[in-house]
């Protein structure tokens, strides 16, 4: 049988640990299938005689079922030969964790070494499969192990597995859900008090002809045939549980569910059964009961042969959105509306018996439509998915967050067949130290911009540059030069320390590199060779997941978390970027420093015998640079074209490139027409990108308040319109009268016929933790408490807040209000704020560049000022004067740009 495996577990029996594996199957049937045989084990790392230990851990520990000698090389360090270590087995995987401090007190003991890996990591790493990787198994004639009802389709246990290449997705099934709870008394529903009224699901395909179903847990007249009703929360909620084990799904969602619904579920089931009634909350594929657990802020769930996928985590690590409501989110993302009812409402819509209940039923089941929409309509889990694949780990761990886990089952899988061993991860007396260290770890290079507007800017970029450095350089734990010393020339970073070159001992890190770099460059030609939607769908995913690996390990170098932490490692690597990067600037500035374009070609000076007057002789000049990024202005007596500009791009990628080790690249990316540099790490762009035979056109901004949500919306729609002004069509006197017009709006507004705007001086901050842990009042907590002053309940943590700042006198955190509150009471803003602190100081960062200042800004049309008296019309108080400047339109690819003049200089 073929399957794709979804999650994996294993139970314990008399005859030792048994891994369970589940997962779909080609046909659609859910799977489960039985692997014995694979036992625990660690190793351990001692000076002395090995017989003499082995025999006294025999002893000693009656849950040690054998320990070998095996030659094995240490975790860090270039090493000629391997050391003999012990490899310890245990009668079950609980056993390796209950006796690995006891064994370090043991005489000769230095280290133990993978102590830590989930029972179930451990079967994959070494049988070589991966999550969400298709696998064929070989039944056994053996009767499955189980001591429970398995809910899948297909039970069996293997004889054999191997892995199989396979592109396609199985059929996987979808579940969304969202129950209501009644609020007494308008307050927020808790589950000691308030019941579960109503449970709506959604499912992908469908579960007996309905894409939806709702349970009521009372009886109401009037509904569709997929509205089921019940005489008790109980009775509703077994009905809950008895759906979701016959619908059989492998992926479970909501929004919210981790922190709410199921926590929620498994609160009132308990509460129930205490108190009599009998709701058995059956949710895994083994007939394991709905829990959850509590770590830090975070509420973990986890269904054995199932997913479950939190909706909203994954829109807050994917989209950047002032709101996390899912009203806002969609809207915003699928442009659907979400049906609404009031919590202060809900018990007199619950209690009504006519259109009222009816409306609050379409309520219920919006929100779990919805949630299934976000899923499946975003593709949330492609990329999840593709991770899975690449790095090997089990989906749930990847959707649970993290890219340690990734990058550390990568290096186990590769440690292992290196005869590598690898340390557990450090205690927090490790990270102690191991953070302090870290303090001498520097960045990358950032050059010093050439400030103001600039034209025809040319982008290049180094391709993944801190992943070919270390594949360049043979950077790696396993190459630093320790003890053991190689015969002939080190390679060294200019931060100091020794590594071996690849012809001596290839790292471990680089071959990982190299693989996922082919990988992702096959994945690539494939995109562009496949005309159909879903393999192009997946193919796409897989190479992000690529990408996304490729450019965790230099960061996992430097991580005092990781299991391996190398100073000198991350070091050596940004480091080598650094020169590289001043090595390009004084590339081009100096032995380069022109371009000749002839005949559709691009030539330097050296490769002609003499300038032809029909030439365009482009000077070169690199006026910004960061980190793996280097901005090149091309000047030209004659007008460039977009075509011309790719030509000198493409030109001095290849020379640059050309210099470099293999396999480090540099790149043309794109072409500014205007570039606008106000300080390092702080500009914005109308650049221009290939598109098949054309070119793309946009806005680019970096370090600028249009990207930063602790900003109202109308900093960024206004910065937004200056930039396009300014950028796009040369016009610094309109984005002038723009920013006055917007400033004479802010003056000038009423509340009460004015409440849209109410939503673009909105701000919203992350209540990250409970008001009492934050150590000074901030805007967002002052909203917070009156909200619970108001309603009796706090806002959940994780929430973003929003919040106006309204007229008064108190102090600026005191006049932070709820912008619905403000709306409903008429409530005058605070003009000055959001004119003095919110709209002009980002503005004038950007058009101080052309020396204007915060009073050409400020302008209020009900009060006269000096210029207003004239009777010639006058539109600041600053004389402008004109300067002709090409502006090149976005379809344009020709020789010949038009010309305007309407950018005006100071």
């Amino acid at each position: 049988m073929n399957f794709q495996i979804l999650d994996a577990d294993y139970i314990g029996t008399h005859d030792g640990p048994v891994v369970r594996l589940f997962g779909r199957a080609e046909g659609g049937e859910s799977v489960c299938c039985f692997v014995p045989g694979f036992e625990p084990y660690f190793y351990l790392n001692a000076e002395g005689e090995l017989d003499k230990l082995s025999t006294m851990l025999r002893e000693r520990f009656d849950v040690i079922k054998k320990v070998d000698i095996v030659p094995k090389f240490e975790p860090v360090g270039y090493q000629v030969s391997k050391k003999p270590m012990l490899k310890v087995t245990t009668m079950e995987p609980r056993n390796v964790p209950e006796i690995r401090d006891d064994v370090l007190t043991l005489p000769g003991v230095k280290e133990v070494y993978e102590t830590d890996i989930l029972f179930r990591n451990r079967f994959l790493i070494d049988k070589d499969l991966h999550g969400m990787g298709w696998v064929t198994a070989t039944p056994s004639s053996n009767e499955p192990v189980s001591e429970g009802r398995i809910y899948c389709d297909s039970v069996f246990t293997a004889d054999s597995l191997e892995e199989i290449e396979k592109l396609s997705i199985a059929p996987l099934k979808y579940l969304a859900f969202d129950i209501e709870c009644l609020p007494i008394g308008g307050s927020m529903p808790v589950p000691e008090t308030s019941p579960v009224i109503m449970v709506s699901m959604s499912f992908s395909p469908a579960y007996n002809g309905h894409e939806t179903v709702v349970l009521v847990a009372k009886k109401v007249e009037g509904i569709g045939e997929d509205v089921e009703c019940f005489d008790s929360e109980a009775q509703m909620l077994s009905r809950f549980f008895e759906i979701f084990q016959e619908y059989d799904a492998d992926v479970i969602s909501g929004y919210n569910i981790n922190d709410f619904d199921v926590p929620y579920i498994a609160d009132r089931v308990n509460i129930l059964t205490d108190s009599g009634e009998n709701v058995r909350s059956s949710v895994g594929r083994d007939g394991r009961l709905l829990s959850y657990r509590k770590i830090g802020n975070r509420t973990m769930v986890s269904i054995p042969g199932r997913v479950v996928v939190d909706a909203l985590p994954l829109i807050r690590s994917q989209y950047s959105l002032k709101r996390y409501t899912l009203r806002n989110v969609a809207k915003e993302l699928l442009d659907s509306e979400k049906l609404d009812v009031a919590p202060s409402e809900m018990e007199e819509y619950w209690n009504d018996s006519g259109e009222r209940i009816l409306k609050f039923i379409d309520y219920a089941r919006r929100d779990s439509e919805l949630a299934m929409e976000l899923i499946l309509k975003l593709r949330l889990l492609d990329k999840h998915i593709a991770i899975s694949q690449v790095s090997g780990s089990i989906l749930q761990e990847v959707v649970d967050g993290g890219q340690t886990s990734m990058v550390d089952n990568l290096l186990l899988r590769e440690y292992g067949r290196a005869d590598r061993v690898i340390p557990p991860k450090p205690n927090d007396e490790l990270v102690a130290m191991r953070n302090r260290s870290s303090e001498g770890l520097k960045g990358g290079e950032v050059l010093e911009p050439k400030r103001g507007l600039l034209e025809d800017v040319v982008i290049l970029d180094y391709k993944s540059l801190y992943p070919t450095i270390m594949m360049a350089h043979n950077l790696c734990y396993t190459t630093v030069v320790e003890q053991d010393r190689p015969d002939g020339d080190t390679i060294k970073p200019p931060s100091g320390g020794e590594f071996v070159s690849a012809g001596v001992s290839k790292g471990i890190m680089p071959s990982i590199l190299e693989s996922l770099l082919q990988r992702r460059t096959e994945t690539k030609r494939k995109m562009k060779a496949t005309s159909d939607e879903t393999e192009h769908r997946v193919l796409d995913a897989t190479q992000l997941a690529l990408k996304i690996l490729l450019n965790s390990f230099y960061g996992y170098s430097g991580y005092t978390r990781a299991r391996l932490y190398s100073l000198a490692l991350a070091n050596a690597v940004t480091s080598f970027g650094r020169n590289n990067i001043l090595d390009t600037r004084a590339l081009i500035n100096g032995s380069i420093s022109k371009v000749i374009l002839r005949d559709d070609s691009a030539y330097f000076t050296e490769e002609l015998s003499s300038i032809d007057p029909n030439d365009e002789v482009v000077s070169l000049s690199v006026v910004y640079g960061d980190t793996d990024s280097v901005f090149v202005q091309c000047a030209s007596k004659k007008d460039v074209s977009l075509d011309g500009l790719g030509l000198v791009g493409s030109k001095i990628a290849a020379t640059v490139s050309d210099s470099l080790p293999d396999p480090m690249e540099l790149e043309f990316e794109s072409i500014a027409r205007r570039a606008l540099f106000i300080a390092k790490k702080r500009y914005a762009i109308w650049v221009f990108e290939r598109s098949g035979d054309g070119w793309e056109d946009g806005i680019k901004v970096k370090g600028m308040e249009t990207v930063r949500r602790d900003w109202c919306g109308l900093t960024s729609k206004t910065l937004n319109r200056v930039l396009e002004l300014v950028l796009k069509e040369g016009n610094v006197e309109s984005a002038v009268q723009h920013v006055r017009s917007v400033v004479d709006g802010v003056r000038n507004i009423d509340v009460r016929t004015d409440s849209a705007i109410i939503e673009d001086l909105t701000m919203t901050r992350m209540f990250s933790k409970k008001a009492t842990s934050y150590k000074n009042k901030q805007p967002h907590l002052t909203v917070a408490e009156k909200i619970e002053e108001r309603t009796g309940t706090p806002p959940p943590v994780g929430e973003r807040i929003p919040f106006v700042i309204v007229a008064g006198k108190d102090l600026f955190v005191n006049r932070a209000e709820d912008p619905e509150y403000v709306r409903e009471n008429n409530i005058p803003i605070d003009v000055d704020y959001y004119i003095k602190k919110q709209l002009l100081p980002p503005v004038e960062r950007i058009l101080g560049v052309f020396g204007v200042d915060m009073a050409n800004l400020d302008y209020d049309s009900k009060q006269k000022g000096l210029f207003d008296f004239s009777d010639k019309p006058q539109t600041n108080a600053v004389e402008f004067k004109k300067k002709e400047v090409d502006v090149q339109p976005q379809q344009q690819t020709s020789t010949d740009k038009k010309s305007q003049s309407s950018l005006f200089d100071f």
